[in-house]
């Protein structure tokens, strides 16, 4: 491919831009649409998984100490559990920190405790975090064991039914990302086919004086990724705007969890609607074209 012809593929790409705007703007409006409603959702599924994850970091367990356990047994009971597989943080609470602990959950009727520091029922503990959820189950079963350890609670219900939601949130974002991206290429291709439906007469006349297929084919790929890159960036500007409106209302208003804050969640998406954008526009032409270039 020389220099001259690749010259010529681009002006003819932008210039045919020009003339035919109506449709471009109309294809270049169908691709905001579309990846606008794709990064909505995908902004959505990427805070949904915050939250959970968030969620996630707050699960602990708490393995509760025998009374009799020497400052020596302490320490190597907290080294044994440090070794267990799966831990990340590892947390001794005393006898005394516990119950001030305690009083600071009543408040006001904190005096209810008065009078047990010199006979606290409290006992001491090792507040305990894993890597993941999943490894709960596994951490217990080892800790338990232990000598030294009188009993352990981590909220096995609230554990399960928090990985049962995590995995259905998954696969269901998973299966309506894959719908979006669909959805999205039928309206960019059958826009884009328009506009190629519309200049059939001056395909079909260039393939009648002897042009080549990808003669003919190159300002085509080269509007179609001019369309889809000009969509994607549109988008992706609109939906930084939006959505950090919306990160500002929901966080002043009522919600709890932190969001995203909108550069995280561009960055996150930035290639991903990009590489969908110039694929979309470069394959709708392809496509769209191929059927006129047979005479």
């Amino acid at each position: 491919m020389s220099l001259s012809n690749i010259r010529y593929y681009f002006k003819e790409g932008f210039s045919n831009l020009w003339h035919n705007r109506v449709m471009t703007i109309a294809s270049i409006s169908s691709v905001i649409a579309a990846l606008f409603m794709l990064g909505i959702f995908s902004a959505m599924i990427l805070n949904v998984d915050n939250i959970v994850s968030q969620i996630e970091s707050q699960i602990e367990i708490r393995a509760f100490l025998k009374d009799d356990l020497s400052e020596e047994n302490i320490k190597l009971l907290d080294a044994g559990i440090k070794s267990v597989e799966g831990i990340k943080e590892v947390t001794y609470e005393s006898k005394e920190q516990a119950l001030e602990n305690f009083k600071k959950q009543l408040g006001d009727r904190s005096d209810l405790l008065a009078g047990l520091e010199g006979d606290n029922p409290m006992p001491a503990s090792f507040i305990i975090k894993t890597t993941s959820p999943q490894v709960i189950e596994s951490v217990v079963n080892a800790i338990k064991g232990m000598e030294g350890i009188d009993q352990v609670r981590y909220g096995k219900d609230i554990v399960e039914k928090i990985l049962n939601l995590t995995y259905v949130i998954r696969i269901i974002s998973l299966v309506l990302i894959v719908i979006l991206i669909i959805i999205s290429v039928v309206i960019i291709y059958n826009t884009i086919r328009i506009t190629v439906y519309a200049r059939r007469r001056e395909i079909t006349i260039m393939r009648y004086v002897g042009a080549t297929d990808w003669f003919i084919r190159w300002p085509f790929i080269i509007e179609g990724a001019v369309l889809g890159f000009a969509g994607t960036i549109a988008a992706l500007a609109i939906l930084r705007i939006s959505y950090s409106y919306a990160v500002e209302y929901l966080t002043r208003s009522f919600f709890v969890f932190g969001l995203l804050p909108a550069s995280v969640v561009i960055d996150n998406i930035f290639l991903m609607l990009l590489s969908i954008g110039l694929i979309i526009g470069i394959m709708g032409s392809t496509l769209s074209i191929h059927r006129f270039l047979k005479v």
